[in-house]
């Protein structure tokens, strides 16, 4: 009898992942900060705007919750790479 996830001795395709639901990692979070930091420093964010946002990219799980912080700033590029680089 075949599992669920096997129709006759073969795998199931995996069903498309949104780019934005993959989850991201520390380094990623750091280079959002660092993003961040020089929007403050160039006066397109105040201070209580980079610190709540610096605490969302922090807190985030997802690319979709990452790029959701700089998503309006001027110059960043948001790119969904399907092999789960960049963005």
């Amino acid at each position: 009898m075949a599992d669920e996830g096997e129709t006759l001795g073969r795998m199931q395709p995996r069903p498309e992942i949104d780019p934005r639901d993959l989850r991201v990692s520390d380094g990623e979070r750091e280079h959002v900060a660092g993003l961040l930091n020089k929007a403050l420093a160039r006066g397109l964010i105040d201070l209580d705007t980079f610190s709540e946002r610096v605490a969302a990219a922090a807190g985030a799980r997802t690319r979709g919750e990452l790029n959701a912080v700089v998503i309006d700033l001027p110059g960043v590029v948001i790119r969904n790479d399907p092999n789960g680089r960049g963005g």
